[in-house]
């Protein structure tokens, strides 16, 4: 394999969990998208792009934290330390060995079909329960990326013709599909999948950490990769410029989860009561 002069890697699809921590959180990620970046070349940068629900702050969180000074943000962080960019939505995280990663804002929002839209890249709040279309539109609208992912049962039946109804007649450029690693080896990709690689859009991968302690291992794990050079002052306006003009040369990277890790997570959270 010839190595690439300079690319950037990306988790599209991240949650930071209450039963993480960000020492933790950070040294995973790092850890993956390094021995990802080993086979391709060393001028990498590594983009954490979170998904948040709605009452949840994390990158606010970090924000505030990044203002203090460097005691306090390693009571929090440990060797890690933060650094602002140019943009309200990006924050550059820097471990005490010269470890680099981007953290940008997000959202995740719950349609009124009861289908899940992200809203990456963007440091703008949503409404839960409006229709896709407008959630959509209103993403678009605050400069963010719209990105419909996939979900254990969540594209079947009913929601799954609503939105491949919605592909059909108002699904645009600058609107993807995303995959997850959670999903289980024996489950083949989906039609929708076709569907958006007939139109020309690729599907953006994401490792999408469930709440259990152990995932906080799968940060950066499943993701792809773009040849590009990340701007360090305005990254998340250069990767956004990157997928909607160079949408076709990205390549995942990553394993799908096992059917025994799969089955192991999905007791978990239930057991956890979470939904």
């Amino acid at each position: 394999m010839s190595t690439l002069d300079s690319f950037i890697l990306v988790d599209a699809h991240v949650h930071m969990q209450s039963c993480f921590t960000w020492s933790r959180f950070f040294r995973s990620a790092y850890r993956n998208f390094k021995e990802t970046a080993l086979p391709l070349g060393k001028d990498f940068s590594a983009v954490l792009l979170l998904s948040e629900v709605a009452g949840v702050r994390y990158f606010h969180d970090l924000l505030s934290l990044s203002d203090k000074e460097s005691s306090i943000q390693s009571q929090a962080l440990g060797a890690w330390r933060l650094f602002k960019t140019e943009e309200s939505c990006s924050l550059e995280v820097r471990g005490s060995e010269g470890e680099s990663l981007f953290v940008i804002a997000g959202r995740q929002i719950v349609t009124r079909e009861k289908l899940e839209v992200l809203a990456l890249l963007t440091d703008s709040e949503f409404t839960d329960g409006l229709p896709l279309s407008q959630i959509v539109a209103e993403i678009k609208a605050a400069d963010g990326l719209p990105v419909i992912p996939w979900g254990v049962g969540k594209w079947l039946g009913k929601r799954g013709r609503l939105l491949a109804e919605f592909m059909e007649t108002e699904y645009k450029n600058g609107v993807f599909l995303g995959d997850n690693g959670g999903r289980p080896t024996f489950w083949k990709d989906p039609a929708h999948f076709e569907l958006a690689h007939d139109k020309g859009l690729p599907v953006l991968p994401g490792s999408d950490p469930l709440p259990l302690a152990s995932e906080v291992e799968r940060v950066g794990s499943y993701g792809f990769y773009l040849q590009d050079k990340l701007s360090t002052r305005h990254p998340a306006a250069k990767l956004k410029k990157g997928l909607l003009e160079n949408a076709q040369s990205l390549t995942a990277y990553g394993d799908l989860q096992s059917p025994l890790s799969f089955l192991k997570n999905q007791v978990g959270i239930r057991l956890n009561g979470v939904r």
